[in-house]
């Protein structure tokens, strides 16, 4: 019999740390992490994603400013910078720059930011097509840097945004569907 109950305990406090877990697991999706408005989003290496971003933030009745060639005179009077994370060739070459320039213009747009104490917020949304050779130099450069992190699940199959909030201590939320930042964004900005 104490064999059987020792069992059923440690069967009980399996059960128990599954439920926590699993618990905890679909509210990964809150977020303690809260930030201010006026809001301002650019892209960090042009690619179509930021323009999807603004429109989510229309959609959600979140106002917010979009330029995706924003310089630091943008950031004045604002309290969160969203950078949407990811390169397209395309985009360069319709905005006029190459990749050193838009690394550049990331660079000062962040040191700005932290400089003016503005939340810097990163979000990676163009899923595992936006992870290539060309995206790599501009999340590299951005995201280790963002307060906040926001990724798809398939632009994190390979890790790199969780291993990344935990090396450098970056809340990260991953989410299924890019629909799902408007909530986000209303919990982050306390919008009811």
């Amino acid at each position: 019999m104490n064999r059987i109950s020792k069992l059923s305990r440690m069967a009980s406090a399996f059960l128990l740390s599954f439920l926590v877990l699993f618990s905890v697991m679909p509210a990964g999706h809150a977020t303690s992490y809260t930030a201010g408005l006026p809001v301002l989003i650019t892209s960090a290496g042009q690619c179509p994603d930021a323009f999807v971003v603004k429109v989510l933030f229309d959609r959600s009745k979140i106002a917010a400013e979009y330029d995706e060639m924003a310089e630091v005179e943008k950031l004045k009077g604002m309290k969160t910078l969203i950078l949407v994370l990811g390169g397209s060739a395309k985009g360069l070459g319709a905005a006029g720059i190459d990749e050193d320039e838009e690394l550049a213009r990331i660079k000062r747009i962040i040191d700005k930011a932290k400089e003016l104490k503005i939340s810097t917020v990163g979000i990676h949304i163009g899923g595992e097509a936006r992870r290539g050779p060309l995206s790599t130099k501009f999340i590299e450069a951005s995201a280790p840097r963002c307060d906040y992190l926001i990724v798809k699940e398939d632009g994190n199959a390979d890790g790199y945004f969780t291993k990344l909030g935990t090396t450098k201590n970056i809340p990260v939320t991953v989410i299924k569907d890019s629909n799902e930042i408007g909530g986000i964004f209303k919990a982050v900005f306390g919008i009811k």
